[in-house]
C-alpha cells in the first residue's frame, strides 16, 4: 500500500450519498463516533475550530451544533457539499473551505484556539507528516491530531485480513505507535498522547473467542467508567501546542 487516495477517490466515499446518514448521526448522541465524542471534551463552547481533512463532516457538524465555531476544510468538492447540505438541513453554522493541506492555509495568524484532524496524517510518511504538522503550527492555538493506533491489535489483524482479501478500501495507512517525535520536530510542546475507542477496533476482528472475549473486557471497563484498555484504542490521540 503505497498510494494515498486523491481529491475524487475520497469524493467517492464522501458524497450526497451519505447524507441522510450523516443527518442522523449528529441528530443522534449515541450514533456519533467516538473521536467527536472526545473533541467535544477537548473544546469549549465559544471555541474557534478547524478540522483539516473534514471527511463526512460528523465531527465538524457536532462541534458547530455544540456551540463552536467551525471552519471544516477539506480538499474534496464532494465532501464539502456533503457537510454544507448537512448544515443547511440540521440548521447550523458553519464555514468550509476547499483548500489542498499541503499548502500554506488560507487564514491568520492564530485564527483558532484548536486545530484538529482525524484520520489524515495516517495516509502520508512520516517526513510528510512532520511538513504538514509544522506547516498548520502558525495558525492555532492547540494542536489534536487522531491517527490508527499501530498497538491496537484487533485493528492491526482485520486491517491486515482487509489487504489480504481485497476488501481494505482506504489505499495507504500507516498506524502509529507515537506522535511524539514528530511533534516535537515539527515545533509543538506536547501535553498528553493517549489512545480511545476501543469499540471501533472490535469491528475490524473477524468472529471468534478473541473478539467476544475483548468485548466482554471492554463493556466491563465502560461501566467502570474507564476509556481505555491496555493501550488498544483503535485512535492514537497527541496533543500540542
Amino acid at each position: 500500500m503505497t498510494q494515498s487516495l486523491n481529491a475524487q477517490e475520497w469524493g467517492n466515499i464522501y458524497n450526497q450519498d451519505q447524507l441522510n446518514t450523516v443527518i442522523s448521526e449528529v441528530r443522534s448522541p449515541g450514533l456519533q463516533s467516538e473521536w467527536t465524542r472526545e473533541l467535544l471534551r477537548i473544546t469549549n463552547p465559544g471555541d474557534r475550530v478547524l478540522e483539516i481533512g473534514s471527511g463526512s463532516g460528523q465531527t465538524s457538524l457536532c462541534l458547530a451544533k455544540a456551540g463552536r465555531e467551525v471552519t471544516a476544510l477539506d480538499y474534496s468538492e464532494s465532501a464539502l457539499n456533503l457537510i454544507t447540505s448537512a448544515a443547511q438541513a440540521l440548521s447550523i453554522n458553519l464555514r468550509t473551505v476547499l483548500h489542498n493541506a499541503h499548502t500554506a492555509l488560507p487564514f491568520k495568524e492564530n485564527e483558532f484556539d484548536v486545530i484538529f484532524h482525524a484520520g489524515l496524517l495516517e495516509h502520508f510518511e512520516i517526513s510528510q507528516r512532520t511538513e504538514m504538522l509544522r506547516l498548520w503550527k502558525p495558525y492555532g492555538k492547540k494542536m489534536v491530531s487522531m491517527v490508527p493506533n499501530a498497538a491496537s491489535l484487533c485493528y492491526r489483524l482485520g486491517k491486515e485480513s482487509l489487504e489480504n482479501s481485497g476488501g481494505w478500501k482506504w489505499m495507504k495507512e500507516d498506524p502509529a505507535y507515537t506522535q511524539i517525535g514528530e511533534f516535537l520536530s515539527a515545533g509543538y510542546t506536547v501535553e498528553r498522547e493517549y489512545t480511545i475507542d476501543m469499540a471501533s477496533s472490535l469491528y475490524f476482528m473477524e468472529e471468534g473467542a478473541l473478539k467476544e472475549t475483548l468485548s466482554r473486557l471492554w463493556s466491563d471497563r465502560q461501566a467502570q467508567g474507564l476509556t481505555d484498555l491496555f493501550h488498544q484504542g483503535y485512535l492514537l490521540v497527541t496533543v500540542g501546542v
